[in-house]
């Protein structure tokens, strides 16, 4: 009787806790639902209480917009990773800007807040995109934690004096122009961009660190004071230094250029070093850099597969290795010291292969012979060899003293 008795207690007990452990678990799962979808979905914020809800998800998955919010400061601790982009435009009364806790994210894209003076993003360590258009009160834009992974980069029209904490070894692109405030930019820990690199129209004091890029998509580079690039070995597309205040360039170990080589307007350079360089895939251009007295600095060039194109006020042209120019030549100088020689037995040894042909010294204004995207602006179809030299004149006048003899 007891026996059957206490049976009947211990069943009731283990039906009741039973129970209980069934509703204890079928919470816990609706709990999980509702933080799930608390912590997904794209949102549009116009003010602090539509980012509150969002705080207690460490990993939020959606695309979170901002725009033309009229409120100072907007504030999301507690997210660390953002599978989505983050978009905040037209936010003209918003001063501050914080993601304290944010590690990861698909994309950042700021665009014209223009009263926008405090960005947070001091645990960023990844990114795949990241754009900055238009922000005259941002003055700094950093990354303590160390930004390390970078798909592209873009900013422009900011007053921002620093950009700290970039330290990825790899990026698609980097684009950074008309931040005129910005006087130093260090990516030593960059070694490959493969697709391209734009720096421009930023401090004309600006000293850019690539020392250890050994790989480059494309680049242009103006308006630079300094730059460090000794490290890069190939280019596999355009390649331009314009207008720049540098007086030396060492591009010491760059073998190969697939596109064009520019290197113009550089009014301080009188120092330029290429080596190693062997064949550039589109034209060669040196123009306008009046310091520079001699163009010597491509001691190993083979193969040119478009047009070479020097202008500017040196005195001598070396080239003693050039082997093959498929396009044509145009070397214009003010110089009165420069002879056409050498340049002359190019054509005359069958190593200038395009029709185009000119050699001139004692030019008032040289004229380069490419147009804005390389090519050659002579007329092809011609067959007009121009050759103008004191020597080469020299020698007609003697041809012709001989014959009247």
């Amino acid at each position: 009787m007891y026996i059957n008795r206490l049976a009947c207690l211990l069943g009731s007990f283990i039906v009741i806790a039973g129970t209980t452990s069934i509703h204890q678990v079928s919470g816990k799962e609706s709990s999980d639902s509702s933080s799930s979808s608390a912590c997904s979905g794209d949102v549009k914020v116009e003010s602090q209480s539509d980012l509150d809800p969002l705080k207690q998800c460490k990993k939020y998955s959606g695309s979170i917009t901002i725009e033309q919010a009229s409120v100072p400061e907007l504030n999301l601790p507690g997210v660390m990773e953002i599978d989505g982009d983050i978009h905040v435009r037209d936010s003209n009364g918003l001063s501050r800007l914080s993601f304290p806790q944010l590690q990861s994210i698909k994309g950042i894209y700021l665009d014209n807040n223009r009263e926008l003076s405090s960005l947070d993003l001091n645990s960023l360590t990844s990114v795949q995109t990241f754009q900055v258009a238009v922000h005259p009160a941002l003055s700094e834009i950093s990354f303590p934690a160390e930004l390390s992974r970078l798909s592209k980069m873009a900013i422009s029209d900011t007053t921002i004096t620093r950009l700290d904490g970039l330290k990825m070894e790899k990026v698609g692109e980097l684009l950074l122009d008309n931040n005129i405030y910005l006087r130093t930019l260090d990516v030593g820990n960059l070694t490959e961009v493969s697709q391209s690199m734009s720096i421009s129209a930023n401090s004309p004091d600006l000293t850019l660190d690539l020392s250890h890029l050994n790989s480059l998509g494309q680049g242009s580079f103006r308006n630079l004071a300094e730059i460090s690039i000794g490290e890069l070995d190939k280019v596999n597309g355009d390649l331009s230094f314009i207008s720049n205040k540098f007086s030396s360039l060492k591009l010491s170990k760059m073998t190969e250029v697939q596109g064009t080589l520019t290197l113009a307007d550089n009014k301080n350079l009188e120092k330029l070093s290429v080596p190693e360089l062997k064949h550039v895939g589109g034209a060669l251009s040196v123009g306008n850099n009046t310091r520079l007295s001699h163009v010597d600095a491509f001691p190993k060039l083979e193969q040119v597969d478009g047009t070479v194109d020097l202008t500017g006020s040196f005195d001598e042209v070396k080239l003693p290795r050039l082997q093959d120019v498929r396009g044509g030549l145009n070397v214009q100088t003010t110089s009165d010291k420069f002879s056409c020689d050498d340049v002359g037995n190019l054509k005359q040894e069958g190593v200038i292969k395009g029709d185009s042909f000119t050699c001139k010294a004692r030019v008032a204004n040289p004229k380069s012979g490419l147009n804005g995207n390389g090519l050659d602006t002579g007329d092809s179809s011609s067959n007009s060899q121009q050759l103008f030299s004191d020597s080469y004149l020299a020698l007609a006048l003697i041809a012709v003293a001989i014959t009247f003899t």
